[in-house]
């Protein structure tokens, strides 16, 4: 399955300082790509580096280090995110072949100088739409000390500790990090000062800071239809990623209860807009929940669909199991 190439130049964002900017590294082979930019542009341009220098607002060190011509970095230097995109721009060389090359050969990120490095994941994978159903059912993105976008604290919470183990290994897979998993009475959850993960929620995923609960939306990148995919999505990746997306939001927000001697499945959720995208993505995989405006919830209403809902593995834990025995149920 060939999964989408994501633009991993959107994580930068306007109001990074030098000091916050995301980093690339790619070893040697990054600092090669942007010296050939670079050549390229100034020989066209029949200018010298100390020129191309002042269209970056750096000295020429800083060009030379990206360059890769700092002996000091045997194993390559890293390059900001924005100062890639520029000379991406300045080649005319945006959304084609040698941009999705320089994403292709990033290998880590590091949200300024001093943060952890980690993975940088090239490609819109099971993982992220996962998340991104977990994180818009109950994790937050919120600003430390009203630092703005750029210092974002990231925490997501359940009492199903299943479900926060769940997002834990997805992290893990896709980050190569190892969050800890913290406790307040019943309530399991993980929270994060490290910058990639609201850059991905915010800037790839459009998941706002602050409150969300009467706005949040089904990512539009899902849908495949965005400028910051460099490759196509088919509709077969698509629809699969929607799918993990709903089953999440469901997983963490949903409930299974008997009416009228039927089991149902349930969504209370105060944004119309998940709401819709939720019913849509189930509908399409032939599980119909019925759409309660009014009182902002959807339910099942057929022994057939709450089969279906199970037996696509929605839910986790105690959710789980108290719907396997009310399934049961004669």
């Amino acid at each position: 399955m060939k999964y989408p190439l994501i633009d991993l130049l959107r994580l930068h964002h306007p109001d990074d300082s030098e000091k916050s900017a995301l980093r690339a590294y790619g070893e040697n082979s990054l600092n090669e790509l942007f010296n050939e930019l670079c050549i390229s542009y100034t020989e066209y341009k029949s200018i010298k580096i100390e020129k191309l220098a002042q269209q970056f607002s750096v000295n020429k060190n800083s060009i030379q280090n990206w360059r890769g011509l700092n002996k000091k970095y045997k194993n390559g230097h890293p390059i900001p995110l924005w100062v890639l995109e520029k000379i991406l721009v300045l080649n005319n060389s945006r959304y084609g072949a040698r941009h999705r090359e320089i994403i292709n050969t990033i290998s880590h990120l590091q949200c300024g100088r001093t943060a952890q490095k980690v993975k940088a994941v090239k490609y819109l994978i099971e993982d992220f739409a996962r998340i991104c159903g977990a994180h818009a059912a109950d994790g937050s993105l919120y600003h430390l000390k009203d630092r703005g976008p750029i210092t974002a604290i990231w925490e997501i919470g359940d009492q199903e500790k299943s479900n926060i183990l769940a997002v834990h290994e997805w992290t893990s897979n896709l980050f190569g990090t190892d969050l800890e998993i913290k406790y307040n009475g019943k309530m399991c959850y993980l929270r994060s000062n490290l910058q990639i993960f609201s850059r991905y929620l915010n800037r790839i995923f459009d998941f706002p800071l602050g409150s969300k609960s009467d706005i949040v939306k089904e990512p539009k990148i899902l849908s495949g239809y965005d400028d910051r995919l460099l490759s196509s999505m088919t509709e077969e990746i698509s629809k699969k990623m929607r799918l993990e997306f709903a089953k999440e939001v469901l997983n963490f927000d949903g409930h299974s209860t008997i009416t009228g001697g039927i089991v149902s499945v349930g969504l209370g959720c105060n944004s119309p807009y998940l709401r819709n995208s939720v019913v849509e993505i189930f509908d399409k995989n032939g599980i119909h929940f019925k759409n309660y405006h009014t009182s902002k919830k959807i339910l099942t209403t057929r022994k057939v669909d709450s089969n279906g809902i199970y037996n696509l593995g929605v839910f986790r834990g105690n959710k789980r199991n108290k719907m396997k025995r009310q399934l049961a149920h004669p």
